[in-house]
């Protein structure tokens, strides 16, 4: 199977994996080069699309800084999950997990009597994104870092309202204040979910000890939106890498 050489010295393969490939590849060295000492805060969760991303920069040579956050409602088996996905990739130089028991998704607010909460996905978090951020920032900050990444993909525009380019444009500008020249970064933002599963088995990403179910249980529920989207998008990617050969 013929591979393409990147400049950083990473294989591409020819066709849909390696379509794939470059145009992610393209995208962190375009929003990644304002960094030259290649470091980068990644703000993950033990997700599939985490699991993708953190495997890709390792691939790629980056020096990662994990920071994940604790909210009231996340589950310890989510928690365990990228603990274990962080295990496998070989240049972490740091993971950092943050307490922030007082966030609460839109299901655990309902009924309090916030007149004011306008209505979002039951998962939603207030103000997600900007509080994630700062916490990123503040960790950038500590390790000179001038990039964050998350693994948003596609698909997640059509739930969340914090997770466009613009948004992340004009936080960034924010958040230059304390950090000249930060950038915030989307390197799955023009994947779909099947794109993603497929990007991450090419890659040997660690998808295996991900977790996407919404509840914490011993296996997955397979009910829940996390565990649905994963599997259609696991099954999809199969059929297609074994339908393409590549």
């Amino acid at each position: 199977m013929r591979k393409i050489d990147g400049a950083s010295g990473v294989g591409y393969r020819v066709g849909l994996v390696g379509d794939i490939e470059r145009r992610v590849r393209r995208y962190i060295e375009g929003c990644f080069n304002v960094d030259p000492i290649g470091r980068v805060v990644v703000l993950a969760s033990g997700g599939l699309d985490s699991a993708v991303l953190l495997k890709l920069l390792d691939v790629m040579g980056y020096k990662i800084v994990v920071v994940t956050i604790n909210t009231r409602s996340r589950t310890p088996r989510e928690r365990m999950a990228l603990k274990d996905i962080v295990s496998e990739i070989k240049n972490v130089d740091a993971f950092h997990e943050l307490e922030a028991p007082d966030l609460r998704e839109y299901v655990e607010i309902l009924g309090e009597g916030y007149g004011g909460y306008v209505r979002r996905e039951p998962y939603y978090i207030p103000a997600r994104n900007v509080i994630f951020l700062g916490y990123a920032a503040y960790i950038a900050e500590i390790y000179g870092a001038k990039v964050i990444a998350t693994a948003h993909n596609r698909g997640d525009s059509s739930v969340l309202p914090d997770v466009s380019e613009e948004f992340m444009s004009k936080v960034s500008e924010i958040l230059s204040t304390y950090i000249p020249g930060l950038r915030i970064c989307m390197p799955l933002s023009m994947l779909d979910k099947v794109e993603v599963a497929i990007l991450g088995i090419s890659i040997g990403a660690p998808i295996d000890k991900s977790w996407s179910c919404y509840d914490n249980l011993d296996r997955p529920c397979g009910r829940c939106r996390g565990c649905l989207e994963r599997e259609r998008a696991l099954e999809a990617a199969r059929k297609l890498l074994s339908a393409t050969h590549v």
